[in-house]
This record gives C-alpha cells, structure tokens and sequence, in this order.
C-alpha cells in the first residue's frame, strides 16, 4: 500500500477541482517545487493511488436522465450481476454495498423509453434479482460530472 500524505491529499483536491492545472501552478498552491509536483504524481499513478480521467456532464453527452438503482440480489448471484452491470454504458457507478440493498448503480439515459428499457427488458434478465428500486435524479449540487463509458 502507497503511503498518502497531506501533499499528496492536496494535490489530488487540487487536480479534483482543475486537472489541466500545470505543475507550476499545482507547485505554487503547494508551496512545494514543480519537480515535487511531478515526482509525486508519477509515484501515485504509477502506485495506482490516482488515475487522470476525463469526466462530463451527462446532459451535454446525450444523457439528461441521471438515475440511482438499487438492487437486492441473491447473494451467490452478486458478483455476476456487477461484471455484467460493469459493461453496460449507461452505468456511470456501481458497487456493492451493505445495508438494504447489494448494489447501487448510478447510470444516465436519453429518455424515460431509455430507461424503461434498460430496466424491463435488461435489468430484469439479471440472475437471482429479487427487486430493484430505481430513484431519477431531479437536482445534483456535487458530483454531476462522471465517466462516460
């Protein structure tokens, strides 16, 4: 396991906010040197600790409809379903969690006939589903932008 430390933790933030910032800018914010800010981003991408990504807006991309689904699942069926919910494009998110439900999904889709779709006619092939809930996003104030897949 890669050792974080605050620099390390603030240079991600940093990049969170600005990933086109350049590593004089980034040095400056720091108070540290350019070639600290280069030394340790090549450390934590190459540890596997930061990955650089480009991310959008959903609705620019065709995909207005932001939508959480959650999933209850036989527990031996749990694994499968994420592999084949991980190859989806519309899926933007996805984890198993505890509580309620074994999986969570964040997804986007062009229309409700989108999304109708993908949960009558593909969520409902999923093996050992035993229900699903499915929330539209009606307002997001953080995180609007993700992966397009």
């Amino acid at each position: 396991m890669n050792k974080i430390n605050s620099i390390d933790e603030k240079l991600v933030r940093l990049l969170g906010r600005n990933a086109q910032q350049n590593s004089e800018t980034l040095a400056k914010q720091l108070n540290v040197s350019a070639a600290t800010v280069r030394r340790k981003l090549k450390k934590l991408i190459q540890s596997g600790s930061l990955r650089i990504v480009g991310v959008a807006d959903p609705s620019e991309f065709g995909y207005p409809m932001g939508v959480v689904i959650t999933l209850d699942m036989e527990h031996d069926k749990i694994e499968e379903a994420m592999r084949v919910l991980a190859k989806r494009p519309e899926i933007g998110w996805l984890s198993s969690t505890t509580g309620r439900y074994d999986i969570i999904a964040v997804g986007g889709f062009s229309s409700t006939e989108g999304l109708s779709h993908f949960l009558t006619r593909e969520l409902a092939k999923l093996e050992g589903l035993r229900g699903s809930e499915t929330f539209v996003v009606l307002d997001n104030k953080k995180g609007h932008f993700i992966p397009l897949t």
